[in-house]
């Protein structure tokens, strides 16, 4: 039997944070919830995970940041982005950056969550 994905949801805004997460555990993923990429990181570093879903723009360490440690550190680890666009940037701009960081798909918010659960159980 295969085993049902482990993933990591990180957002700064909470309310979404716990919609996302809410969706995912429904299709029946185990899933964590951090609200920075610090904390993303040092959750990732400290258990495995199979797919991380993250914000991208967030204080401290924002998502694209952390895809950036990713790509070396962690290059089996499936990613995908949600953004809303950002203080300097267009939402366009920040699916491209989320692509180059390795994002499978970026989501723009608000979006449908079960077409996050759809790619994430499409492999």
């Amino acid at each position: 039997m295969k085993h049902s994905p482990r993933v990591l949801v990180c957002d700064d805004f909470a309310p979404l944070l716990e919609s996302v997460a809410g969706s995912l555990r429904q299709a029946g993923f185990e899933v964590d919830t951090t609200a920075t990429g610090i904390d993303s990181l040092a959750r990732l570093r400290s258990a495995p995970y199979d797919v991380l879903v993250t914000d991208i723009w967030m204080p401290g360490m924002d998502g694209l940041s952390l895809m950036k440690l990713l790509t070396t550190e962690f290059p089996h680890l499936r990613v995908f982005a949600m953004t809303g666009g950002g203080p300097d940037f267009t939402v366009e701009t920040a699916v491209s950056l989320a692509e180059v960081w390795g994002a499978e798909r970026v989501f723009v918010k608000p979006f449908d969550e079960e077409q996050l659960v759809q790619a994430i159980l499409n492999r």
